[in-house]
């Protein structure tokens, strides 16, 4: 085996060793595992329950509602659960677009890079250092920060604004909850004879009465349902806030795609002008060669068909790259509610390298997830309003007592030539608790009640886990970007300045030479990749803990 393979056989060798000791994986996809149900789609949003329209919470049925059904729709959703590491774009449909957003009218992409002046072979030298450049590139002074997507979404984010509803909805909830029973007005006439009344067949006098029957609350029923309500609107509003930090992440996902779709965009176009460079020298080169050198003009015209051949492809991964940044441009105006004919001038501003305080220790972590999470303090609340539950279905064990009034019941004495006569009534209806009780409907809520406290057990270890495998990735993720930077690039370059020699003194093809500028490319793309990962890592810690922490 020629020595320049088994090197580069080595050395990709040595980067699929660090990235499985790291935790890196394979790279795929930045939205996920190839079996993600979410797969093609543009973004992935919760589900949110009913049907629209219907008069029912979208959110459905809250934690704590008496009526907790729905368990076969649980979804766990850990967010440590699948591989954060992904590839940025490239070359080809095959990759999945990343996605993005931007606010204000009249961003612009940036300026092409200048081609260098120094010699086409020796920009093969600064391939490494280009690409690495690029992927620390913050984008246009006038482009849009992720805290700008974050706010943009908030204010016009059209799912957000629909869900917004329901908590007036739940308002109005609170309002029928507390509202009393109608009394009943009830007018009668009695002893309305067949014609009249006479000695053979006497009867009478026809009377007129005017009821009214008031129903009393004596077990205080309206009470108990006005606290199960407002406590359903506080559990609500957990909930709402829960939906919005799920819709933040996305946010961050969509951001930083759109991000990497960019980054691998100018990379794309960089290696298209290098291409493009390589090639006019070489035409030059063959050009200022002698008519009688047919050897070397051959030889010249086979470099040039090779070095066009690249060109061409460069330039079909360069229109892929397009695409991907164009459609992640769409996905974040998606969520943002940015109008279509705006969605173009979005371009993200920021690097992947923030500066990152020290992350808080993991047991600091896990309890401020526990305290601060909008998931967790719902179901909380959520046990709060099933034990009130209780407390309405056993007020529902007495029904009301309803009381009988008859303020006026008139006599019709005409007939014997008597005046009428006047008197009044009064009464109580009542049940009698015998046999119903209310005694299924009590143990059910008495049952909900464990059930809720068992589910918020649950929550809070589904929620200690992913801050456990959010503070995991964080950190491999880092340490396979320090590996990366410190040992694989370092060696790539050195490489590469070897092939340079060898392919300057004549003592390599140029097949090989591109091989060599492909292994190059390799390298500085898996650095993106990590890069991107690391980025990804540290917004997934600020979802799982549910606050900001890094940047």
């Amino acid at each position: 085996m020629p020595r320049c393979t088994r090197r580069r056989a080595a050395l990709l060798l040595l980067i699929g060793v660090i990235l499985r000791w790291c935790g890196g994986g394979p790279a795929h996809a930045w939205q996920g595992d190839s079996n993600d149900r979410s797969r093609g789609l543009i973004i992935e949003f919760p589900d949110l329950g009913p049907i629209p329209g219907a008069n029912t919470p979208s959110l459905g049925p809250g934690p704590g509602a008496f009526d907790a059904g729905g368990l076969e729709n649980a979804e766990v959703g850990i967010i440590g659960g699948r591989r954060r590491s992904g590839r940025l774009p490239s070359k080809g449909r095959s990759a999945s677009r990343p996605v993005g957003i931007q606010t204000a009218r009249g961003m612009q992409l940036p300026e092409p890079l200048p081609a260098p002046a120094t010699p086409a072979r020796s920009l093969a030298i600064g391939t490494g250092e280009l690409d690495r450049r690029l992927a620390d590139d913050e984008g246009p002074a006038n482009g849009l920060t992720l805290d700008a997507a974050i706010e943009r979404m908030m204010a016009d984010n059209i799912d957000i604004r629909a869900l917004r509803h329901e908590i007036t909805q739940a308002d109005a909830d609170i309002l029928t909850a507390g509202l009393r029973t109608n009394p009943l007005i009830y007018l009668d006439s009695q002893f309305i004879p067949y014609g009249s009344f006479t000695d053979a067949t006497p009867g009478g006098p026809t009377q007129y009465d005017f009821n009214i029957t008031y129903p009393l609350d004596v077990s205080r029923k309206r009470q108990a349902r006005t606290v199960v309500a407002r406590m359903s609107k506080t559990a609500l509003e957990a909930q709402f806030q829960d939906v919005v930090r799920r819709q933040i992440d996305n946010v961050n996902k969509a951001f930083v795609g759109l991000q990497a779709a960019r980054i691998d965009m100018l990379v794309a176009e960089s290696s298209v002008r290098r291409a493009e460079a390589l090639l006019e020298e070489e035409i030059r080169a063959a050009k200022a060669l002698p008519a009688t050198d047919v050897a070397g003009r051959r030889k010249a015209a086979d470099l040039e068909r090779e070095l066009g051949f690249s060109c061409e492809k460069a330039k079909i991964a360069a229109l892929d790259a397009t695409e991907a940044y164009e459609d992640a441009q769409e996905t974040l105006a998606l969520l943002l509610g940015v109008p279509p004919e705006r969605t173009k001038d979005l371009v993200p501003r920021g690097g992947l390298r923030p500066l990152v305080p020290n992350l808080p220790p993991l047991d600091e972590m896990v309890r401020l997830a526990t305290g601060c999470r909008p998931d967790i303090r719902a179901v909380r609340l959520g046990v709060s309003r099933a034990r009130a539950e209780v407390d309405l279905q056993r007020a529902n064990r007495i029904d009301d007592v309803y009381l009988f009034y008859a303020p006026i019941t008139i006599q019709d004495n005409a007939p014997i030539n008597a005046p009428d006569s006047k008197s009044w009534a009064v009464g109580l209806t009542f049940s009698v608790p015998i046999f119903n009780r209310n005694q299924g409907n009590i143990a059910r809520a008495q049952s909900n009640v464990a059930q809720t406290r068992t589910e918020l057990e649950s929550v809070e270890r589904r929620v200690a886990s992913e801050v456990r495998l959010a503070e995991r990735e964080y950190q491999y993720s880092k340490r396979a970007l320090e590996r990366i930077e410190k040992v694989l690039l370092p060696q790539a370059d050195a490489r590469l300045r070897d092939a340079q020699a060898d392919f300057d003194a004549g003592d390599i093809s140029i097949e090989d030479f591109q091989e060599h500028l492909e292994e190059a490319a390799a390298v500085s793309q898996s650095h993106r990749e990590a890069l991107l990962r690391h980025r990804r890592s540290m917004l997934d810690v600020n979802t799982a803990v549910g606050m900001r922490i890094l940047p």
